[in-house]
């Protein structure tokens, strides 16, 4: 009710928004999730290639104080109140968390960069929302032709709309980084990372598959098979007292991410091992080849209460089913022990799911929007 209530709210501003004039020099970034994932990583393409000295680059997001004083040359900080002034403005706007429910002016470019190619239902294929207008944007982007008609469907926008240009967050997975992944892995020999999706439920050790009993045997199994295991929690996750006295389990939060300054692609990058439920990361992760486990144990459940974007989304699923704490052990065993039985169905797939695997998406992104002249 709230979100309709603000989109009533709002529609006076896309009014005004196709009558004042754009400025062609003003670059507008959007976040009311935290700025990171595809925002970040294409803002951060930006400052690394100089467009801040051609360009004024507004970025507008609910924790604009952390970046505020240490802002590039040309580059302002706001928050998302005081960012409509500046994106009603702005010759060029991005988003990929949230957004302003303002019609784009044929006179600007708006791109909704997501957070990763849908494997549940998103948008308007989500029961209950087939009416709502999530299309707010010129473009919107995807990793491969597979995924056009389901943002088609998932935004209500037109074929034209999707760009083919695969996410920016995905470069850094392609970026070589010695010192970061020595970093990351603390001399372990394996390290897998756990990117669990967000469940409301609330549970004393809130991962799929194991309880905080069960961990103590996970962690000594890692601990006796020199593997480290990095569980990376949903934003809106809590984290128990039970999951921080681990010596070979770490969980990590959004926030230190953060203070730490790097993204859960430089952690991907780094790993020998993915384990996931029906979080997007997985498409990402297909790119580098390397094993992915999927804990499914509640798949029936969450096909009733959420859907998936496929009939049939094991097809899509390249890696061991985890459904109890056995299975979890035999993944982290083939790991360790280098077994890997899905790399040819995971390369036949990432064909399919990703177009290009190369570390340029942002490139893609730029010439799009801005042309080649401005690349």
């Amino acid at each position: 009710m709230k979100k309709k209530i603000l989109r009533i709210c709002f529609k006076p501003l896309s009014i005004c928004n196709r009558l004042i004039k754009k400025n062609k020099k003003i670059i507008f970034f959007y976040s009311n999730l935290g700025f990171r994932d595809n925002v970040k990583a294409f803002y951060d393409y930006l400052i690394e290639k100089e467009y801040n000295k051609t360009f004024q680059i507004i970025v507008s997001a609910n924790d604009y104080e952390k970046y505020r004083e240490q802002a590039p040359d040309n580059v302002l900080f706001v928050g998302n109140k005081q960012g409509i002034r500046w994106f009603v403005k702005a010759k060029y706007a991005f988003y990929c968390f949230g957004k302003y429910p303002i019609k784009p002016s044929k006179k600007q470019i708006v791109v909704n960069l997501w957070h990763g190619m849908p494997l549940k239902k998103i948008g308007n294929m989500e029961e209950g929302l087939e009416r709502v207008d999530y299309n707010y944007f010129t473009y919107i982007v995807a990793t491969s032709q597979l995924f056009v008609p389901i943002l088609q469907k998932s935004f209500r926008c037109d074929a034209s709309q999707v760009i083919i240009t695969g996410q920016p967050r995905n470069d850094v997975l392609f970026r070589e980084n010695h010192l970061m992944d020595q970093a990351i892995r603390k001399g372990a020999e394996k390290v897998v990372v756990w990117l669990p999706t967000y469940r409301e439920e609330k549970k004393e050790f809130p991962i799929p598959v194991i309880d905080s009993t069960q961990a103590d045997a996970l962690n000594q199994m890692l601990k006796e098979n020199h593997m480290r295991l990095i569980v990376k929690i949903h934003p809106l996750q809590e984290i128990g007292e039970n999951m921080k006295k681990f010596s070979n389990i770490e969980v990590i939060t959004q926030s230190q991410l953060e203070d730490f300054g790097i993204s859960i692609y430089e952690i991907l990058r780094s790993c020998d091992g993915l384990l996931t439920d029906y979080s997007s990361v997985y498409f990402d992760y297909m790119m580098l080849n390397r094993p992915i486990g999927f804990t499914v144990d509640d798949i029936e459940e969450y096909k009733n209460k959420r859907g998936f974007v496929f009939d049939n989304p094991y097809e899509y699923m390249p890696g061991m089913k985890i459904r109890t704490y056995e299975d979890l052990s035999r993944f982290f065993r083939s790991v360790a022990c280098g077994e890997d039985l899905y790399a040819d169905r995971r390369q036949q797939l990432n064909q399919k799911i990703n177009r290009y695997s190369d570390g340029s998406n942002s490139d893609r992104v730029a010439q799009v929007v801005f042309g080649r002249e401005n690349l």
